[in-house]
C-alpha cells in the first residue's frame, strides 16, 4: 500500500480536545504488527548491540571481568553504543513503515503539528511536577539498598557520561519513545480494541520497556505506569504528540536535579 492521500484516513466525528477546539483523529492505516515491531525491533537491537559490545571488548582484553556494572570500562562503551545504535533503529524502522511502506508525510501520521508554546510548556512543568511526587513517595519508601539500574551505574562513570545520558533521557528518549507509543503504536490499537484497551496495552508496554531502570521497585513500576497513562491522555486529548513529548522531557528533566545532590535518575 502506497498513498499520500492523508485526509482518507480522518475520521468525520471530532474528539474533545483539551486546551482548544475539538480535534478529528487521523486512523493510521499502518497495522499493528508494524507498529509493534518498530518497538520490538529497538529493544532488541538495544540488547543485541550491548551484548555484541561485550563480547569483542573481552575478547579483547580477557580481563576486563564478567561483571559490566563492576567495570567502568565496560559501562563507558557499551551503554552509549547500545543507547545511539537503537534509537537510530528506531528511527529508521519508524521511516520504514511510515514513509518507506505508506509514503505518509512523517509530520503529519505522527501528528507533530506545530503547537502553541504556551501548551508545551504547560505540559513540560506538568511532566515536572509529576516527576516531584514521584521523588518524594520515593523518599517515603526507599527502594531496596541494592536497587541499581545500569543507567544510574552509568551515570557514576564520569561527567561526560551524566551529560550524555542527560541527552539521551532528556531530548532523545522522549521524542523517539512518544513517536513508536504514543505517535504509532497507540493510534493503531485505538483503532482496533478503543481508547481504554489502547491506553492500557501501549502503557504495560512502555512501563516494560523500563523495566532495566525500576527493577522490581513497586513505586517506580507504578509511576512509570501513571505516566504511561498521563501520556497517552495528554495525546488523545490535544491530537498533537507535542505535549506528551514536553511532558516527558519535563519528566527526565527533573529526575536529574536530585542527581546533583548525589542521588540517581530515573529515566
Amino acid at each position: 500500500m502506497n498513498s499520500r492521500a492523508g485526509p482518507q484516513y480522518r475520521s468525520t466525528e471530532p474528539q474533545w480536545s483539551l486546551f482548544g477546539p475539538p480535534v478529528y483523529p487521523v486512523y493510521p492505516p499502518w497495522r499493528i504488527w508494524e507498529a509493534l515491531g518498530v518497538v520490538v525491533l529497538f529493544a532488541v537491537a538495544q540488547v543485541l548491540v550491548a551484548l555484541g559490545v561485550v563480547g569483542v571488548m573481552r575478547r579483547v582484553w580477557p580481563d576486563i571481568g564478567q561483571n559490566v556494572a563492576d567495570v567502568p570500562q565496560l559501562q563507558g562503551v557499551v551503554i552509549p553504543v547500545a543507547l545511539l545504535v537503537s534509537h537510530a533503529v528506531g528511527w529508521l524502522a519508524l521511516l520504514l513503515v511510515i514513509r518507506g511502506r505508506y509514503g505518509l508525510p512523517f509530520v503529519w501520521a505522527l501528528r507533530l503539528y506545530r503547537v502553541a508554546r504556551r501548551l508545551f510548556a504547560r505540559a513540560f512543568l506538568g511532566g515536572m511536577l509529576a516527576q516531584v511526587v514521584l521523588l518524594a513517595v520515593a523518599a517515603a519508601f526507599p527502594p531496596p539498598t541494592e536497587h541499581a539500574s545500569p543507567l544510574e551505574q552509568f551515570a557514576d562513570v564520569g561527567r561526560w557520561a551524566l551529560a550524555m545520558l542527560f541527552v539521551v533521557a532528556v531530548i532523545l528518549a522522549p521524542l523517539l519513545e512518544e513517536a513508536m507509543f504514543r505517535g504509532t503504536l497507540y493510534p493503531a490499537l485505538r483503532r482496533r480494541w478503543g481508547v481504554r484497551a489502547a491506553a492500557l496495552i501501549v502503557t504495560a508496554l512502555f512501563t516494560a520497556l523500563h523495566a532495566t531502570q525500576t527493577g522490581s521497585y513497586a513505586v517506580a513500576i507504578v509511576g512509570i505506569a501513571a505516566v504511561g497513562l498521563v501520556l497517552v491522555w495528554l495525546r488523545e486529548g490535544t491530537g498533537n504528540l507535542w505535549p506528551p513529548i514536553a511532558f516527558h522531557m519535563g519528566f527526565n528533566f527533573t529526575a536529574f536535579l536530585p542527581l546533583l545532590l548525589g542521588e540517581p535518575p530515573q529515566v
